[in-house]
């Protein structure tokens, strides 16, 4: 697997986050590009696929950006699944030490093979076998799912079709995403489809562009953070691998 893009300095900082899938990937993309600005960053996205039964493949599914003096440089890696995320981390884990990476970061969905109960169990197995000698790595769980966080940014609701407000959500579904704790909902990608429902739009796994694009990305990371742990520990570890000289 290439470390870096061929046209990338090798003196760049370099961190890679493995995602669950698609949205999480153009989520995780927008998010780094606004935090840090599109001059400052190379974002290399990868596709990994396949393993024991069937050849493991890794597609490069972005163009590279050419370097023009960033210091960053990030790999997204899309892994095709929550159970994909630790597996895809323990394959690469070593060889992206050996090349420099300071960070891995995995993201992935509690549900549906976990409740809120079963988060201790689920963080104490993804720690498992996780080796220290090589470079830290994060776990970030999106509870329970990463619409979990598009709820919680309550504020594009009106941006996907002007009906769509915090008042008429609690007036139809009978849920706050403006001061309700998200995280408590049983299903988010169910509750943001039927808030977009409202104004007569849905909302689809694969078709996530149109939400992503609209997310208040200050808010995302000035008024969420207090209210979503996990999220604030991702911010986290962006912002100290964005701090490094």
């Amino acid at each position: 697997m290439d470390g870096l893009p061929r046209k990338a300095n090798s003196t760049m900082h370099r961190l890679a986050i493995f995602v669950e899938g698609y949205t999480e990937l153009i989520f995780i993309e927008k998010l780094l590009e606004e935090i840090a600005g599109g001059k400052n960053i190379i974002i290399e996205k990868r596709v990994i696929r396949g393993g024991s039964a069937v050849p493991r493949t890794l597609r490069l599914i972005s163009a590279i950006k050419e370097d023009t003096g960033q210091k960053f440089y990030i790999q997204i890696f899309d892994c095709g699944g929550d159970e994909q995320v630790k597996t895809r981390i323990l394959e690469e884990h070593e060889g992206l030490t050996n090349k420099g990476y300071i960070k891995l970061i995995g993201i992935r969905d509690v549900r549906p093979q976990f409740t809120q109960n079963d988060i201790p169990r689920l963080e104490k197995g993804l720690r498992y076998q996780i080796k220290t000698k090589f470079a830290p790595v994060s776990f970030i769980l999106s509870v329970l799912e990463i619409e979990a966080w598009f709820l919680s940014e309550h504020t594009h609701f009106p941006k996907i079709d002007p009906s769509i407000t915090a008042s008429s959500i609690k007036a139809q579904l009978g849920f706050d995403p403006v001061n309700d704790d998200m995280s408590q909902r049983l299903s988010p990608s169910t509750d943001i489809h039927d808030c977009y429902q409202i104004g007569g739009k849905s909302y689809k796994k694969r078709k996530t562009t149109r939400t992503v694009k609209n997310l208040d990305y200050a808010h995302v990371y000035l008024g969420l953070r207090p209210k979503i742990p996990y999220l604030d520990r991702l911010l986290t570890d962006i912002d100290d691998f964005l701090d490094l000289p």
